[in-house]
């Protein structure tokens, strides 16, 4: 309750009938925030692996070209208008262009990559698999000579054995493998673009901004891989399947930008342990959802829920590990400002 009573300007107890209505309010208002965010994200989830994995749609590449395509146009009617000024824009890309062009080129094919994965493995493979995504940047800051504390390494070991613990299967089938490769070269991906953006780019952007201004650049960088893999298929599938053609990608880009929206104001509103907390909480919903929706982890024995726990209980405890160190280097900047 603090942040909320941090708004009211307030002590631990409200005074007043009116302090106690804003609060409740206040509090209704991110409950219904992080309802929207758990069932955006699932929809969009399960949208992908059944366009990709189910139906007969079959192609991650155009499906990812078009949502870097229609990202932002839809969009624009937020980015062109209030605290984002044209000005702000065309100094911003002057600025950053190179910077951009590289994290859309390791966007555009990460989430391609992602998507094309959902054709091959089920939805909680999947996500397991990008839960390994701690360990995995943490490789990539041990390579820029920055190595983790030792405290979080029993952490990171721990996702780790957890992710193979589910992911190995000792008769899984050539495509299988193929398909927890591509999730794993994903991960990669993300990772590196999450470990050197700051580095790369001048100005600190929020995530509607990243997307606006990385989907064109991202779409023009798949558009040739889509033309010559799947540019034919697609061209034939779309002239009998139009009305399937609308709806998967029509409705997957709507569902990706509302999602995308909703995930900024949640992350604004939010502290970081409510955020890493109801990002657990939303692995877990996907969990339970593609068991009861679409029979997943019918399979599974008790190696892959030990595996699961250890994977997502890892990634928690490294969140609070993060969320904890960030707090005395936030501390001492604000000290720093009230000096000056």
């Amino acid at each position: 309750l603090k942040p909320f009573l941090s708004r009211l300007g307030c002590s631990s107890r409200p005074r007043g009938p009116a302090a106690m209505a804003e609060l409740l309010r206040l509090g209704a208002m991110d409950l219904a925030l992080c309802g929207a965010y758990i069932a955006l994200n699932a929809a969009l989830n399960f949208a992908n692996r059944w366009a990709l994995g189910i139906s007969d749609f079959g192609f991650p590449l155009v499906l990812t070209a078009a949502h870097m395509l229609l990202n932002p146009l839809l969009l624009a009617p937020v980015l062109l208008r209030g605290a984002y000024s044209a000005t702000s824009h065309k100094e911003v890309l002057r600025d950053n262009w190179r910077g951009l062009l590289t994290i859309a080129t390791l966007n555009g094919a990460q989430i391609a990559m992602n998507n094309s994965s959902l054709a091959l493995v089920e939805l909680s493979t999947n996500q397991v698999v990008r839960a390994n995504m701690p360990v995995v940047v943490a490789l990539f800051e041990l390579c820029r000579r920055r190595a983790p504390p030792l405290a979080q390494m029993p952490v990171l070991a721990a996702i780790a054995v957890g992710v193979m613990m589910v992911v190995y299967q000792a008769d899984a089938s050539r495509a299988e493998l193929f398909g927890v490769l591509l999730v794993v070269l994903s991960v990669s991906l993300q990772a590196g673009q999450m470990s050197f953006a700051g580095s790369l780019l001048s100005v600190k952007l929020d995530s509607l901004q990243m997307t606006f201004y990385v989907s064109p650049m991202s779409f023009l960088v798949l558009a040739g891989p889509v033309a010559y893999i799947e540019g034919s298929g697609f061209g034939g599938y779309a002239a009998t399947r139009p009305g399937m053609v609308a709806m998967v990608l029509v409705g997957t880009c709507s569902l990706a930008v509302v999602y995308n929206v909703v995930l900024f104001q949640t992350i604004h509103r939010l502290d970081p342990i409510g955020s890493s907390v109801l990002g657990n909480v939303k692995v877990v919903v996907l969990l339970v959802m593609s068991s009861v929706l679409m029979g997943e982890m019918t399979h599974w024995t008790a190696r892959h829920y030990v595996g699961c726990v250890l994977t997502f209980g890892g990634a928690a405890v490294y969140s609070l590990q993060k969320v904890r160190a960030s707090r005395p280097a936030a501390a001492g900047d604000r000290k720093a400002k009230k000096g000056d």
